[in-house]
């Protein structure tokens, strides 16, 4: 993805909430109800008026004399105000869907992989990508019954293109957080932290892969299958399983190896909650398309 800035990103996003707070108000305002810091004006009427966009509608006013002088505050056209509301709340959820997708560590080789460019080269290819793009649209159902999958087969069949499309949808419709990465990434970084050097410890780590919405794990079986490392999947995934989160796993392994590779409790787990795994069997048409194809 593009460089984000992301301490721009937040200060955006929180200056956004608070216009988004104070137009709401406004907006409560405009219907006569009077905000407890404006309870200090003691006169209250209402009459008509027209705006020029949105017609009539009735201006709220409020007015106090002291010492000889007036301070009033009249209300607003509602649609006006509705208006920049919607403005604010989409330019806010603009600026959250570029901080999440580069959160979600989509490499460069993928970011234009989308559902709408996926080559769908055979009927199975056709089946896979309706059951993930059904996975999508029901996200808000798989998030809360912690529904996960696993992509198993050939390289070069779309696995990983299917999955980053998944990854953008879910983050752009529903503002998820994803992040995708490898084992042996995972493994890499977690060693990373037993070194005096580190500025992350193991706990903040595993916290970070256990917490976000959706874990895309590839290359599930390249790892090297020591006990450590086997210890390290295991709670990661076992964690997650426990929070319900869902997870994917895409591996050039069998679904048999997958199981040898991360324990068959494990993969048990995975298919859980209506989790399922999803077969690419098919022949790589990687160099015949050359293009994006893992």
């Amino acid at each position: 993805m593009s460089h984000i800035n992301y301490d721009t990103h937040k200060r955006g996003i929180q200056s956004l909430g608070i216009t988004i707070d104070n137009l709401t108000e406004e907006l409560a305002f405009s219907d006569g109800k009077v905000a407890p810091t404006d309870r200090c004006y003691d006169s209250q009427e209402s009459n008509p008026a027209t705006c020029s966009l949105h017609g009539d509608y009735q201006k709220t006013r409020l007015w106090m004399a002291f010492r000889g002088r007036v301070s009033e505050k009249s209300s607003r056209c509602p649609g006006c105000i509705q208006k920049e509301i919607d403005v604010a709340e989409q330019a806010k959820v603009a600026l959250q869907t570029e901080m999440l997708l580069g959160e979600a560590h989509i490499v460069p080789r993928f970011e234009a992989c989308e559902f709408s460019n996926y080559d769908v080269v055979c009927d199975s290819a056709a089946k896979c990508l309706s059951i993930m793009k059904a996975y999508a649209a029901a996200w808000p159902d798989m998030l809360a019954n912690g529904t996960s999958l696993i992509l198993t087969g050939k390289p070069g069949t779309g696995k990983n293109h299917l999955v980053t499309a998944l990854a953008k949808d879910i983050i752009r419709n529903h503002q998820s957080t994803v992040l995708m990465t490898s084992v042996m990434r995972i493994i890499r970084a977690i060693k990373r932290t037993w070194s005096k050097e580190s500025d992350m410890t193991e706990d903040e780590l595993v916290h970070l892969y256990t917490s976000r919405d959706l874990l895309i794990i590839d290359e599930v079986g390249l790892q090297y299958g020591t006990d450590a490392e086997k210890i390290i999947l295991f709670d990661i995934l076992n964690t997650r399983y426990e929070r319900m989160l869902p997870t994917i796993l895409l591996s050039n392994l069998t679904p048999a190896q997958i199981s040898d590779a991360i324990g068959e409790r494990l993969t048990d787990r995975m298919v859980e909650g209506g989790g399922t795994e999803l077969i690419f069997n098919w022949e790589s048409y990687r160099k015949q398309k050359g293009q994006v194809a893992a």
